[in-house]
């Protein structure tokens, strides 16, 4: 009879036994017989930086993760890697180098099913969890506790010493240090930042902020370069390393390369620099000078001296003018003399000294009831040194005879002080104003609200907001106004381009200030208020001077090679764009401009002016400054550097900036309760 079968149908309960996974076998392969499979999921790509590290590392404690391979196929060699890519790529390399040849051993899991060489392929790619920095981090502290040492870590890791110490200094940190760090909520460059902080109950609560969710960069920062002296401190400049350390300074390194060298002994440095500029004190005490030293740019007014106010230059006598010109003539020369000087040289402070004197010249040429008594040296980033200038009231038989009639005048509404002379342009008509029995708090409220309404209206008439914004520049750039925002509706305000005290440049912003100045007569002569004046003019004049406002208030110097304004650059490219600024329109460049630069520089110029011309090798700087300005003014050409919209790269930054000599009497300073020590009298 034919056999029955019979089919029993599976229950919920039943399973079906699986197949216990085939194991990889473990095999040696020879250096020479292993190559890469195709199908590794980076097969395509080149070695990357990290391989030289982690040939070390192999070299040290040997493949510690066997690599997966198959067999070879025709025309392969007898073993290919489906996993360990980078692993081949760091013992090929030890074979290059001569560490290992291609009969080395390298311990291989065996894939030979397709189910194993898929798992090879794929799973140690996907499946590998990541190990964080931090893991790694308390890792090596543990190796440390252990009693290992710094250098046996690093020869079984691969690593160098330093690293080692590095990540060790960071396992230190408080715990909670590392557990931001894991959450991501401090990166590693600021747990450096905490192994910096001695203190591990400071580094705990610093660190709470961050996993709290509200921690700041540039608190932790604070705290540690508080009270912190290194090589980039300005007294730095003028005393060197050498003089420090020969005076008994010590120094110490940053473990992780990220900050300045730190000098240990401020008080060294800050004596050896006041040793240094001994030679411009006695400069300055020779020319009837009262000196103080400062440690920083800032201090008041030392006892018995003014401070500098503003001049307006054209308010200066004829014979005021001239003798700041020259002044202003022999700091440049004297300043571009001193373009290679080495601040470290024993004889460079003798040499700046006479550059001083000069400023001195510049600070006092537009004083009339006052003389320059008092001279503040501070440290300063250009040649180690900057003055600061103060001045004292001549005696009344030494005041010249037009400056006394002039103090009879009760009429005249001086502003400046004894700086030179200005009259205010704006009457201000006193206002009458009810406020008998209102409270402080009322009168506030009732201006808060009348502003509110004035805001409203104004918004809805661009026509007379245009009128108002242009009143308003009009009396901050053009008319002697305070510029105070108690003296205004509007709280628009704006500043007047300068450079301390150097004058325009006639072709340049000098016609745009002569253009004001007409307007300014004009205003004048109408015997109106600003904004009235202006809303007597035409819709085309309105907009001339507004752009002739705009334009005087541009400011995008920048006074120091290392302190690059990006985005004033920018918003400068532009306008330059907007324009189409060509400044080689105008004006070329003069015996002025061309004295900063350095004689290789003016060469470049000439390069740049494709002009050729053996003479120009055999001149002397002056000479060389007379050729290359004739030269530029022959072919109406101004140099690219000038053009904000195709700067090019910045390749001067040898050339010294005429700014760290600048002998400005406009002195702006934070106040400061604290006055120089004097050392000379």
């Amino acid at each position: 009879s034919p056999r029955r079968w019979s089919l029993t149908p599976m229950t919920d309960t039943q399973t079906v036994p699986a197949a216990p996974p085939t194991p990889m076998t473990s095999i040696k392969v020879r250096l020479g017989d292993l190559g890469l499979a195709p199908e590794n999921l980076r097969f395509k790509e080149p070695a990357d930086e990290g391989v030289p590290q982690l040939a070390d590392t192999i070299l040290a404690a040997g493949v510690v993760i066997p690599p997966i391979v198959r067999p070879g196929r025709k025309g392969e060699q007898a073993f290919m890697a489906l996993d360990g890519r980078r692993r081949r790529f760091g013992l090929l390399l030890l074979r290059d180098r001569g560490d290992l040849t291609d009969d080395y051993e390298v311990d291989c899991l065996l894939a030979e099913t397709k189910a194993q060489q898929a798992a090879g392929i794929m799973l140690p790619a996907t499946e590998h969890a990541p190990v964080h920095i931090a893991d790694v981090i308390t890792a090596i502290g543990k190796l440390r506790k252990s009693k290992m040492e710094t250098k046996a870590i690093a020869a079984a890791l691969g690593y160098a010493e330093l690293e080692i110490k590095r990540l060790e200094a960071l396992a230190a940190v408080h715990p909670n240090v590392l557990k931001a760090l894991r959450q991501g909520r401090l990166t590693l460059k600021q747990v450096r930042l905490f192994a910096r902080l001695p203190d591990k109950k400071q580094q705990a609560e610093i660190a709470q902020t961050a996993l709290d969710g509200h921690f700041q960069d540039y608190q932790l920062r604070h705290v540690i370069e508080r009270d912190r002296a290194t090589i980039d401190d300005d007294r730095f400049t003028l005393v060197g390393m050498e003089r420090y350390v020969a005076a008994g300074g010590r120094v110490s390194s940053d473990l992780f390369g990220e900050l300045p060298d730190c000098l240990l002994d401020p008080e060294v440095l800050q004596t050896t620099w006041r040793e240094r500029v001994q030679p411009i004190v006695d400069q300055l005490t020779a020319d009837g000078l009262t000196v103080f030293v400062g440690r920083e740019a800032g201090f008041g007014v030392p006892d018995g001296f003014n401070r500098l106010q503003h001049v307006w230059e054209r308010d200066l006598t004829e014979d005021q003018a001239k003798a700041l010109a020259d002044a202003r003539y022999e700091v440049t020369r004297l300043s571009s003399e001193l373009q290679d000087l080495d601040p470290w040289a024993d004889d460079a402070p003798a040499a700046m000294a006479p550059v001083f004197t000069a400023m001195t010249a510049v600070a006092g040429a537009p004083l009339t009831r006052d003389r320059i008594g008092a001279a503040v040296l501070t440290p300063s980033d250009g040649f180690g040194v900057a003055v600061t200038y103060f001045s004292v009231p001549l005696p009344a038989d030494q005041l010249p005879d037009e400056v006394e009639e002039d103090g009879d005048d009760e009429d005249a509404a001086e502003v400046g002080g004894r700086y030179g002379r200005s009259y205010t342009d704006v009457e201000i008509p006193r206002a009458d104003v009810d406020v008998a029995g209102s409270s402080h708090v009322l009168h506030e409220t009732r201006t808060d609200v009348a502003t509110r309404g004035l805001i409203r209206d104004l918004a809805d008439d661009p026509g007379a907001a245009l009128t108002v914004l242009v009143a308003q520049l009009f009396k901050n750039l053009a008319l002697h106004s305070s510029g105070s925002a108690e003296e205004s509706a509007a709280a628009i305000n704006a500043t007047a381009y300068r450079r301390g005290t150097t004058p325009a440049i006639p072709a340049l912003d000098g016609e745009v200030r002569a253009r004001l100045d007409a307007r300014r007569a004009s205003y004048k002569a109408s015997g109106l208020r600003p904004i009235p004046w202006v809303e007597t003019l035409a819709h085309g004049d309105k907009m001339a001077l507004l752009a002739e406002l705009v334009a005087i208030s541009l400011n995008v110097r920048e006074g120091r090679t290392t302190s690059l304004r990006h985005a004033a650059r920018a918003e400068a490219a532009e306008i330059a764009a907007l324009c189409g600024a060509d400044i080689s329109a105008h004006w070329t460049p003069d015996d002025a401009y061309l004295a900063v630069h350095s004689k290789k520089q003016l060469s470049a110029l000439l390069e740049e002016m494709e002009v050729e011309d053996d003479r120009a090798k055999a001149l002397k700087k002056d000479d060389l400054v007379t050729f290359v300005a004739e030269a530029a003014a022959e072919r109406q050409w101004a140099p690219a550097a000038l053009a904000w919209d195709r700067l090019p790269a910045e390749d001067e930054a040898e050339a010294d900036d005429a700014d760290d000599h600048d002998a400005s009497p406009e002195v702006t300073e934070r106040p400061n309760d604290d006055v120089a020590e004097p050392i000379a009298a």
